[in-house]
């Protein structure tokens, strides 16, 4: 066969087209392998255009020429002629194509690769986008548990308990003169309490300081922990009682008080005055003593250990008084008297205690004025839940019943087995008198039992009055009854 096929559509090409194609076959037939594979003619439609035929197709036979008898050693049935035909065909014009196609072709496949290449890119960044969107959503992510764990742990050092181990007692190192010292630092030790010693500003005085915890998070979602120091703003002052009797007499208690709080003018400030209590029951003692001289008996105040209060100048409880309220009222320094060292180490324990849950305080506070700002905050004891359907506003009803005096939960059932909601009993009201509505309750049955012997009873004319006030005045400072 020719590797040129020409696909005739008429006849009047026949002249044209039969001399190459009978020249070619005259040559396949002379090859004895190409004999076995002979095809009958198969007629095509054909548009003839005589100087492609004759001048561009016989040098490109020369070029692009190739052997028939190869093309076909790999047709094995014959009877896919047809097909293996049409197949040749395909391929021996592919090579008729001028140079220009077959450069065309080249360029448009490098187009496509091109196009593909650039379908490929976009894929490729999207896929690299996706990805770095996934990582940021899981740093977020560890993020967002970071942070909850940084306010889980501040909510848990600030707790009742918790809070007491980031405080520190700071006490002036005059106080290791006092007898109470040794008491002060057990009941300290035994509350786990730390404490320093240091020379303070105000001598003998007692003030805190409380260690914060400020959690950070680095790139890598780490958490970094700086503690800092805070020095709360309370002190406690410490006097014993003679050096209460020695300002008193030189007029020097006042203003000793007004120069702390110069130098701590943010400070809450408590006076302590140890054992001054003894020392006014030994003067009170000794004045009785005096008042009795013809009784013969000797001075109890000799035998007891009071001498240490003889050789002191004797002031009066009222003077005291007087200061001690002078002081609150300027200074706004409070006050209190001390007689043991148990009692004291009790109350720079309260005192530390106190100061350590203030935030604990504040911020439970702030959550109660945020959430529940326009009614009362309550708790949960002798509340009746309400669904959303409905179920438990009768409940609801009989409790409101038995908030009046008087009143008891049979009174409240009988209530409500006549007038089911309180809706109900304010419409009663209005299409009653005021007289004939003060009455309206007054006369239903309570039912306490089932059998023969229980006895009746009835609401009363008391609670029936109160109940109809309760629902009917407009009047909010008006008493419901002499027995409320």
């Amino acid at each position: 066969m020719s590797e040129v096929i020409i696909l005739s559509d008429s006849n009047e090409s026949d002249s044209l087209i039969n001399t190459p194609i009978n020249e070619k076959i005259g040559n396949s037939q002379q090859d004895p392998v190409s004999d076995e594979f002979d095809f009958p003619e198969v007629q095509f439609d054909y548009i003839s255009n005589k100087n492609n035929i004759t001048d561009t197709n016989k040098p490109r036979q020369g070029q692009y020429g190739i052997n028939n008898s190869k093309s076909l050693n790999v047709i094995s049935n014959v009877e896919t002629s047809n097909e293996v035909f049409t197949n040749a065909f395909s391929r021996k014009r592919f090579y008729t194509h001028d140079m220009s196609d077959s450069f065309e072709s080249d360029q448009y496949e490098k187009n496509i690769c091109t196009s593909q290449q650039l379908i490929k890119e976009p894929i490729k960044k999207s896929k690299n986008k996706l990805k770095e969107e996934r990582l940021k959503r899981q740093e977020n992510l560890i993020k967002e548990k970071t942070l909850k764990a940084i306010t889980a742990k501040k909510l848990k050092n600030i707790r009742p308990g918790e809070c007491m181990k980031f405080m520190k007692v700071i006490l002036d190192k005059y106080i290791k003169e006092y007898n109470f010292y040794p008491e002060i630092l057990v009941t300290l030790n035994d509350t786990n309490v730390s404490c320093n010693f240091i020379s303070q500003l105000i001598p003998k005085s007692i003030t805190w300081e409380r260690s914060i915890e400020k959690d950070s998070i680095d790139e890598n979602n780490k958490i970094y922990t700086e503690i800092n120091k805070q020095t709360e703003k309370y002190i406690i002052v410490i006097w014993n009682w003679n050096e209460v009797v020695e300002k008193l007499m030189d007029d020097s208690f006042c203003t000793s008080i007004s120069y702390i709080r110069t130098l701590l003018p943010d400070y809450n400030m408590t006076l302590v005055i140890f054992g001054i209590q003894e020392y006014f029951l030994y003067y009170k003692k000794k004045n009785k003593l005096k008042n009795n001289k013809g009784s013969g008996s000797k001075s109890s105040n000799e035998t007891k250990d009071f001498k240490i209060y003889k050789e002191s100048p004797e002031i009066s409880k009222q003077q005291l008084e007087v200061c001690l309220a002078e002081i609150q009222i300027i200074n706004k320094c409070n006050s209190r008297f001390i007689e043991n060292a148990a009692d004291l180490a009790l109350m720079i324990y309260q005192y530390t205690k106190a100061i350590a849950e203030i935030p604990y305080k504040l911020e439970k506070k702030q959550h109660f004025d945020k959430e529940y700002n326009w009614y009362i905050a309550g708790d949960n004891k002798d509340t009746v839940r309400v669904d959303k359907d409905g179920n438990g506003l009768k409940r609801l009803w009989q409790q409101q019943l038995c908030q009046f005096n008087l009143s008891s939960l049979e009174i409240a059932e009988a209530i409500c087995s006549v007038y089911k909601s309180p809706a109900q009993l304010v419409e009663a009201y209005m299409n009653c008198t005021s007289a004939d509505g003060s009455k309206l309750l007054k006369d239903l049955p309570i039912r306490r039992a089932v059998g023969p012997l229980t006895t009746t009873r009835r609401v009363g004319p008391e609670l029936s009055k109160k109940v109809h006030i309760m629902f009917t005045s407009e009047n909010g400072d008006v008493f419901l009854g002499n027995n409320d």
